[in-house]
């Protein structure tokens, strides 16, 4: 979810944090808002919880409209992968994913 859109309607602040699926709160006032993002936004691929799934050596994937991956799932990329829109490079860097790939 791209945060830096969002305004505080109370505060004016631009400063959120996400709280759950459709939640985010001000990081300033501390109100807390309902959001919901256009179809268009949402990723067309979502691989659920428990799922395994891996794409061999020879695969060639595309994902258009993004991937979702859910905590518990295993999914495996051997092959090459194309993601034709890159996620928020903020929350990028701040990922667990991105912390222990760089230590």
């Amino acid at each position: 979810m791209n945060l830096q859109k969002y305004q505080c309607t109370q505060c004016g602040s631009n400063d959120f944090t996400v709280l759950g699926e459709s939640k985010i709160k001000c990081n300033y006032c501390s109100t807390v808002y309902r959001v919901t993002e256009p179809e268009a936004a949402k990723p067309k691929v979502i691989i659920g919880k428990g799922a395994n799934v891996v794409f061999g050596k020879s695969s060639n994937v595309t994902i258009k409209g993004g991937v979702e991956i859910k905590e518990g799932a295993n999914v495996q990329f051997l092959g090459k992968l194309d993601i034709l829109e890159l996620g928020d490079e903020e929350m990028i860097k701040n990922s667990e994913f991105h912390k222990m790939k760089n230590s």
